[in-house]
């Protein structure tokens, strides 16, 4: 899936489920819900966010910016044995050392950043933020599963797993998924607006 598709279900499916919060927390739940469906793509040098954090879109690049990343935050680990600041270290060391689909789209991926966003969000008595996210990250997960090259679900083990069922990134069933999300997204907010 492109990034663009990746961020249209992210933000039906918070929306969706948000609808009966208050505003503010419906904000919350999609911002929070794009971030979760764009971050499993960072070990990409070319994805969405990397777009906004690297200079040079290359892997040597990406992989030098966040190991240097993750020696920072390790350092302030050390420093305040902060549980948070360790887990950001860990998390962009194997962003760094990762191929694309791989930690980042994994469950011990998935459960290290949730992790770091639980305790974040418990702290400032967030909750809509972690739900958002974990909501985007998810369904990023799953709709890569629906690609031809899958996903290491199972990573450190280099085993791909994918669906039978394949939609291939940037195809017109791609655009045609992201122009219904947007339709539907476009609905539900006209929907909130008139209530």
């Amino acid at each position: 899936m492109t990034g663009k598709t990746h961020v249209a279900i992210g933000m039906v499916a918070a929306l969706t489920v948000a609808s009966e919060q208050t505003l503010e927390n419906q904000l919350l739940v999609v911002l929070a819900s794009v971030v979760g469906s764009l971050l499993p793509d960072i070990d990409h040098s070319k994805a969405k966010l990397n777009q906004k954090l690297l200079f040079i879109k290359n892997r040597s690049y990406r992989t030098l910016f966040y190991l240097s990343i993750a020696a920072i935050f390790g350092y302030f680990y050390f420093q305040s044995q902060n549980k948070v600041l360790g887990l950001l270290a860990l998390f962009f060391f194997f962003i760094a050392v990762s191929s694309h689909r791989s930690f980042s789209h994994s469950i011990v991926g998935f459960l290290i950043v949730s992790s770091i966003v639980k305790l974040i969000t418990d702290k400032y008595k967030l909750a809509a933020i972690y739900s958002g996210f974990v909501i985007g990250y998810v369904l990023h997960l799953m709709t890569d599963f629906f690609t031809a090259k899958g996903i290491e679900l199972f990573y450190p083990l280099k085993i791909k797993v994918s669906s039978p069922l394949i939609i291939n990134t940037k195809s017109s069933l791609d655009d045609i998924i992201f122009t219904l999300l947007s339709l539907y997204t476009v609905f539900l907010l006209f929907h909130y607006i008139s209530i």
